[in-house]
């Protein structure tokens, strides 16, 4: 296992961190984020057996906004509860969803995507729902966080119908 402060992901973010620090010193605890992004990948590293350098590296690749918006809590929450599952594969994602839909946070309607509602539910005033996970308020605490071990990538999406059945209850 690699050094995660050896990592090119630590180097990019501590970089971008003493950045912050020298350009508007004082104005965020930025040492805390890169704090909180060694610990959760470590965490994520414990949680998954893989290696949190790799994680981070991950991360850094796939982060295109500011580290301090990037790094926290909804966007990589602890492995832990029923609200956050992780997969070897896309394909044992995709397994374990099935073909039955998601259920959109806002119109509790079933959508074809796990990312914005197509369920055609008429909300207030004649409007069509369509709420986006990916959006201000994501997933209303009503949706999921799936991690792809393979692809070191983790995303919020609506509830997949198959996770409330009562075997695969939440």
């Amino acid at each position: 296992m690699a050094n995660i402060t050896d990592s090119e992901g630590y180097k990019k973010l501590l970089a971008a961190v003493v950045h912050d620090e020298t350009d508007s010193p004082g104005l965020h605890n930025y040492g805390a984020k890169l704090a909180f992004a060694i610990s959760r990948a470590e965490h994520y590293a414990a949680k998954t057996g893989l290696d949190a350098a790799d994680i981070l590296n991950a991360w850094e690749k796939q982060r295109d906004y500011w580290y301090m918006n990037f790094y926290q809590e909804c966007n990589q929450p602890e492995i832990k509860g029923n609200n956050v599952r992780v997969f070897e594969t896309v394909a044992a994602l995709k397994i374990s969803i099935g073909k039955t839909g998601f259920r959109c946070p806002m119109c509790a309607g079933i959508s074809k995507s796990p990312y914005e509602c197509d369920s055609g539910k008429e909300m207030s005033r004649g409007e069509i729902c369509n709420w986006k996970s990916y959006g201000l308020l994501g997933t209303l605490g009503k949706g999921v966080y799936v991690f792809v071990k393979s692809e070191l990538r983790g995303q919020n999406i609506f509830m997949p119908i198959a996770y409330e059945t009562v075997n695969n209850q939440i």
